[in-house]
């Protein structure tokens, strides 16, 4: 179910994300609903073998869960699960996997089995002997259970010559189903002693089942935060599988190579939606041909927006942002009912009634906007009607056919246009800013309907009607050129801050070469300038001495002349002093001047330029 706050969402996404980090999948047992093992114990004196070895399975899947996951990132997911190991242990010894209760679970259940073991042994040492004596009368020679007694299947011939107990015939009626006399006492010890048995597993379930009431409330945590757990990895499984992304919430629809993940399973190859609405409109019409996936928009949109509020990744690439929508509504299909007494028109208006009830700032989906009545006044109905929830401040979008509704939507401030493409054929792909003709003849005839009776329906249309779907079309056209046009743009823009990413590496690797050069001319400078020194106080100032020191100093100062800050006009060609590169200056700005080189810009200070030497 949808979250009730952005920051519940915000930290049910941040969990999925760390999930998907682990890379780790887990495997959940969950046997019984939330509250329904508590609400059994209140029912039952105890319960049975197979609901105590569920119990135990559950509680050992807990302690593998918390286990597995204790050196992740993830582990504090699992810290609210109870370990309640006394439980898993005695019911483990006390009730087989097969749900029988263990001959070792009490002494007194030991017992009585060894007695039922024996007595069934001198049952059969009897029976042995009694079909050697009477083999002649039986149909066969093998020892049945009727009504919990053992019998032979005597012939019916012979029912009165064979003394015994008759317990049923066979369907042929052939045999009669007789339990001999000799066996009778030792079948009703048979039958005590099972009758004790039954009484001391009772015992042994009703303490079991003691324990489980003991610590009822700790198990019911368990049965509730796996369930939690088992809706997040399914998340995270899902948002792999559908290659997802994280959703953002922002102030308006930015949905960026959205897909609906039902119709990627029926069509690998869909369109992706691409769908960015400016924070200012408040009302998408989507317009354009039949089959050309403006109720897929509708659905999809509608989607990500309910998986994003269910703290779910979105079948979308990375950046994507939708609101955070109060509610969500919406009316597609055909609502009629029969039964309800609602014509196509009046079920649809009942939905849009219901919506209009929406909270500001909800999402409101409507499909073929009040197509099922007459053109004029089904044009005006929308037109108010996306004109209340503009003003209620919804985010709705609608599809429609209606010319007079795209048009009184192209002349308000709120509210915009949008069409699927159709070029031969549709496209599936959505341009904001231009209706889009419905191009029903065309598609009538691509879809073979006979050529006279489309050349007729061209004839019926009026020359405004052809005249503003060419218009469309141009509109369409155009924008489809300028959108190429701009995505070439963008293509250089990035080419060109690789280019200048590229050169800021080269220039920083520049830099640091000659930072170690001067460094190392430093330190040599340094060592020579001390020699310098300590031959002076040894020797005195002779004149050779003084002419090396002279030579030294001069060339010290005209490594420093070279560093001196200049100052160049704009237009001028100067020498950057770390390449050796020649560029112009094209600016200047606060003491630092703007340097053109190869078609690439950057600043630098006065002391890392040189006049250009004629």
């Amino acid at each position: 179910m949808p979250l009730e706050s952005k920051e519940e969402v915000e930290s049910a996404l941040e969990q999925v994300q760390a999930v998907l980090k682990t890379g780790k999948s887990a495997q959940f047992y969950i046997p019984f609903e939330p509250g329904q093992l508590k609400n059994s114990l209140s029912n039952v004196r105890f319960l049975d073998p197979e609901s105590l070895v569920k119990i135990n399975r559950f509680l050992e899947s807990v302690a593998r869960l918390k286990s597995q996951f204790k050196p992740t990132i993830i582990k504090d997911y699992f810290k609210n699960l109870v370990l309640i190991p006394e439980i898993s242990r005695e019911i483990k010894k006390k009730i087989a996997d097969d749900y029988l209760v263990k001959d070792e679970a009490s002494t007194r259940l030991y017992e009585i089995r060894q007695e039922i073991k024996k007595a069934k042994k001198e049952v059969f040492r009897k029976f042995k002997r009694i079909i050697k004596q009477y083999r002649n009368y039986l149909v066969d020679d093998t020892v049945v259970q009727r009504n919990g007694r053992y019998a032979l299947p005597v012939r019916t011939n012979f029912k009165r010559i064979f003394k015994g107990v008759i317990h049923s015939y066979s369907n042929s009626g052939e045999a009669v189903f007789i339990e001999p006399l000799e066996i009778t006492d030792d079948s009703a010890r048979i039958e005590e002693l099972r009758a004790q048995e039954l009484k001391e597993i009772d015992v042994i379930l009703t303490r079991l089942t003691q324990k489980v009431r003991q610590h009822i409330d700790e198990i019911e945590v368990d049965i509730r935060e796996v369930v939690r757990l088992d809706l997040l990895f399914a998340k995270a499984e899902f948002a792999r599988s559908i290659k997802g992304t994280m959703p953002l919430f922002g102030r308006h629809i930015d949905i960026r190579k959205g897909f609906h993940p039902i119709l990627k399973q029926v069509e690998p190859e869909v369109v992706p939606l691409d769908l960015k609405m400016d924070e200012s409109k408040k009302v998408l019409l989507i317009s354009g041909p039949n089959a050309g996936g403006k109720t897929v928009i509708l659905k999809t949109v509608g989607l990500i927006s309910l998986m994003a509020k269910c703290g779910m990744f979105i079948p979308a690439d990375e950046g994507s942002s939708i609101p955070f929508f109060e509610g969500i509504y919406a009316d597609i299909g055909d609502e009629q009912s029969i039964e309800s007494h609602l014509s196509t028109f009046s079920a649809h208006l009942e939905q849009i009634k219901e919506a209009l009830k929406a909270p500001e700032y909800s999402l409101v989906l409507l499909d073929e906007l009040m197509s099922q009545t007459s053109i004029e006044e089904g044009s005006a109905l929308a037109q108010a009607i996306l004109e209340t929830f503009a003003k209620k401040g919804n985010v709705v979008l609608a599809t429609t056919h209606n010319e007079d509704l795209k048009i009184f939507v192209s002349n308000q401030p709120e509210m915009i246009n949008g069409g699927m493409e159709f070029t031969d054929r549709p496209t599936y792909r959505l341009i904001l800013g231009i209706p889009q003709p419905s191009n029903a003849i065309r598609l009538a005839e691509q879809l073979g309907l006979a050529p006279e009776i489309i050349e007729r329906a061209r004839s019926f249309l009026s020359s405004e009607k052809v005249s503003i779907n060419k218009l469309f079309t141009e509109l369409s056209n155009k924008l489809n050129e300028l959108t190429r046009e701009k995505e070439n743009l963008d293509k250089l823009v990035k080419e060109y801050q690789r280019k200048l990413e590229r050169f800021n590496v080269f220039k920083h690797k520049e830099i640091e070469q000659l930072r170690e050069k001067y460094r190392t001319q430093l330190i040599q400078a340094k060592k020579d300038i001390e020699h310098l020194i300590q031959t002076l106080r040894e020797s005195g100032p002779k004149p050779g001495l003084v002419h090396q020191a002279r030579k030294f100093f001069e060339e010290s100062l005209k490594i420093e002349e070279e560093l001196m800050l200049y100052y160049p006009e704009i237009g001028e060609f100067v020498k950057l002093r770390q390449t050796k590169k020649i560029g112009q200056v094209v600016d200047e700005k606060k003491g630092k001047y703007k340097i053109s080189l190869q078609n690439i810009y950057y600043w630098v200070k006065p002391q890392e330029i040189e006049p250009v030497r004629k």
